[in-house]
């Protein structure tokens, strides 16, 4: 009898196991911060802003209505918070067209809880997360302004596998 209790609790052992295995969620890799543009104050001019202040309360409503708009198909969304200048916060998430809108969603949405532990108190910032995303944001408008900032080249470190191809799609881009 004892040989049977024991086969019992084995068993019940494996089917708890396997029910817990089943409910546990898929673990995803995240993606990777690759730079920031988090400009010093004192060097460029970019104001900064108080802790509890509208705009950080702007700027928190920014974030989460990315946050929220990160399942768009299209992979992009902006938005503006606030409506009295200088406290308005301007933004948008851009991810890379050949990611799947889940990917896009789990970028922007960490992009969006780190960028201000990253860049605290800072008005204007850029981040990139690697290989998905970036999310900007300012207290000045964005939308159809070209960056002038800090400017950084973001290079894929795979060789080219067909240079002739390479050089004939990249001569038809051009």
């Amino acid at each position: 009898m004892d040989n049977f209790s024991h086969k019992i609790s084995t068993k019940a052992l494996f089917v708890y196991t396997i029910c817990l295995l089943s409910l546990s969620p898929i673990i995803k890799a995240q993606p990777n911060f690759l730079f920031m543009d988090c400009p010093n104050a004192t060097l460029t001019n970019t104001s900064t802003y108080a802790p509890n202040s509208t705009y950080q309360t702007n700027l928190n409503t920014l974030l989460s209505v990315l946050s929220a708009n990160s399942n768009n198909s299209n992979g992009f969304y902006n938005f503006t918070a606030g409506s009295s200048p200088p406290d308005v916060a301007y933004g948008f998430f851009l991810c890379r067209g050949d990611f799947s809108t889940a990917d896009c969603q789990d970028c922007v949405v960490s992009a969006s809880k780190s960028v201000v532990e990253r860049c605290p108190g800072s008005k204007q910032v850029t981040i990139w997360y690697d290989p998905y995303c970036m999310i900007r944001y300012s207290n000045e408008s964005i939308f159809s302004t070209p960056y002038v900032g800090f400017r950084r080249i973001l290079r894929n470190p795979q060789n080219v596998t067909n240079a002739t191809l390479f050089r004939e799609v990249l001569g038809e881009v051009l």
